[in-house]
C-alpha cells in the first residue's frame, strides 16, 4: 500500500526529531553528573578538612591556646607570684602573733617510769606563740589545754624501742584521756595497742580522730610503756602529739 506524501513526511519528520531529543537528556544527565561530583567532593574536602584540625588541635594543644591568647600566660604568673607571695606573708604573720595549731613532743630530759602520762614540750622546730587562741601545754607539762570550743582533730604518734637482746613478748599500749568539768574521772578518746616479739626493734604506734571539746577540757596521753619511749636522735620526728581545731565555731 503506497503512503501518501503528507504520511511521509510526517514519518521523516519523527525520524529527524528523535536524535536530537536523545542528545538534549544526555546532555542533562552529564550537567546533573557533574553538580552530584562536585557536591560530593566538596563534602569530602569538607571532612578532610575538619579531621586535619581535629588531629593537629589535639597533638598541638599548647602551641594553639598559646597562639590564640599570647598575653595570658605572663599576665597568670604575675599574679599567682603576687597571690603566692601575699599568701606566704599571711602565714608567716599568723604563726608569729597566733595561731591554731600546737605540735607536742616528748621530753627527753625527765626519767621514765614504767608507765604513766607522756611528758611533754613545744616542738622546738614548731615554736607556739604567746597568745594562741585555741590550745596551749599546761604547766604540768602533761595537759593539753583547749581554750575555745570547737571540733579539733587530734594526732598521736608514740614510737618505742627496745634495745636489749630479749625477745620476749611485749604489749604495746596507749591512750588519749580527755579530763572534763562535765564528767567525774577522765574519757578514752584513743587507744592504740601492739604486740611485739624481736630483738632490738622500734616500733612508732600513730593514731588520730576529730572530736567536739569545750574550753577548759584538757587532753593527756597515758602510756603502758612509758620507759619503752625512744628519746634518741631527732625525738621530735618520731613522738608527736598534735592538735587543732576542725571546722571551729
Amino acid at each position: 500500500m503506497e503512503m501518501t506524501n503528507e504520511e511521509a513526511s510526517c514519518q521523516f519528520h519523527a525520524v529527524l526529531m528523535e536524535p536530537e531529543s536523545v542528545s538534549r537528556l544526555r546532555i542533562k544527565y552529564h550537567s546533573l553528573r557533574r553538580q552530584v561530583y562536585l557536591i560530593q567532593s566538596i563534602s569530602v574536602l569538607f571532612c578532610f578538612s575538619c579531621c586535619l584540625f581535629t588531629i593537629l588541635y589535639h597533638t598541638f594543644p599548647q602551641s594553639c591556646k598559646e597562639n590564640g591568647t599570647k598575653d595570658a600566660p605572663t599576665f597568670g604568673m604575675q599574679y599567682q607570684g603576687a597571690e603566692s607571695y601575699s599568701r606566704k606573708e599571711t602565714i608567716t604573720t599568723q604563726r608569729s602573733t597566733f595561731t591554731s595549731f600546737t605540735r607536742l613532743t616528748v621530753k627527753d630530759n625527765v626519767r621514765f617510769t614504767k608507765k604513766g602520762y607522756v611528758p611533754w614540750m613545744y616542738t622546738p622546730e614548731y615554736p607556739s606563740p604567746n597568745n594562741t587562741r585555741y590550745l596551749i601545754l599546761d604547766d604540768d607539762n602533761e595537759s593539753l589545754k583547749v581554750l575555745h570550743d570547737g571540733t579539733f582533730k587530734v594526732s598521736l604518734q608514740i614510737t618505742y624501742r627496745n634495745l636489749s637482746e630479749n625477745s620476749e613478748e611485749i604489749p604495746l599500749q596507749h591512750d588519749i584521756h580527755l579530763y572534763t568539768d562535765s564528767y567525774d574521772g577522765h574519757l578514752s578518746l584513743l587507744s592504740h595497742w601492739e604486740t611485739v616479739n624481736l630483738k632490738y626493734w622500734r616500733k612508732s604506734l600513730f593514731s588520730e580522730g576529730i572530736f567536739s571539746l569545750k574550753s577548759g577540757d584538757r587532753l593527756k596521753v597515758w602510756s603502758e610503756n612509758l620507759n619503752l619511749i625512744d628519746v634518741g636522735g631527732i625525738i621530735s620526728q618520731k613522738t608527736v602529739f598534735v592538735a587543732y581545731p576542725h571546722f571551729s565555731t
